[in-house]
């Protein structure tokens, strides 16, 4: 049977890390080539935000939702 809080929790934390990278990218104003691509302080402001709003929703279900 599959747990799905429990893969929820684990799918935040990578959320979460994402969300911490790419702000510190974004902060420090560091704009690398990555595979050919750019990651510009637009992208890594968008990459900050989403995965940062994925992550309270996931926290939300794997943790307070009964």
């Amino acid at each position: 049977m599959v747990k799905w809080k429990e893969i929820a929790k684990f799918v935040s934390g990578l959320s979460v890390w994402e969300a911490v990278v790419h702000g510190s990218l974004w902060l420090s104003k560091t704009t690398p080539t990555i595979f050919g691509i750019t990651l510009t302080e637009t992208l890594n402001i968008i990459q900050t935000i989403i995965p940062a709003i994925i992550s309270v929703m996931l926290v939300y279900y794997a943790w307070f939702k009964k």
